[in-house]
């Protein structure tokens, strides 16, 4: 289950930030909670306590989260899946319209517009 994206940008978030996920499967719908751990404007790396069956064939899922102020609310699929401590780690490839991935780096630059004056804050 081999997947390598070549993106322009990909960010890694300093700060975790919290997704809820509906996965479908042959038609049954699921609820789960997990963490985004990186992103780019068309895929996202997903940690997650649950081991979702993508071995057995495509998971879809519906993803809601918050980068910044606004929420954003994508659809998306399964593209690997690597066991890690306390859970698994999932390629997520997003099926997005321009204007949700210009939202996703206008909501990122804001972030990281925050996390650098947070920082210079701390450190005066």
């Amino acid at each position: 289950m081999e997947y390598r994206r070549k993106e322009s940008f990909r960010h890694v978030l300093i700060h975790e930030v919290p997704v809820t996920y509906n996965c479908r499967r042959d038609g049954v719908n699921t609820y789960y909670q997990g963490k985004i751990i990186d992103i780019s404007p068309s895929g996202l790396k997903l940690f997650t306590e649950e081991n979702l069956p993508c071995e057995q064939g495509e998971v879809e899922m519906d993803l809601s989260f918050k980068l910044y102020t606004k929420p954003i609310n994508t659809k998306g699929d399964v593209r690997w899946k690597k066991t890690v401590a306390g859970g698994y780690q999932y390629g997520i490839d997003m099926n997005m319209l321009d204007e949700h991935q210009e939202l996703i780096i206008s909501e990122l630059k804001l972030r990281r517009w925050k996390e650098v004056f947070e920082e210079k804050r701390q450190n005066s």
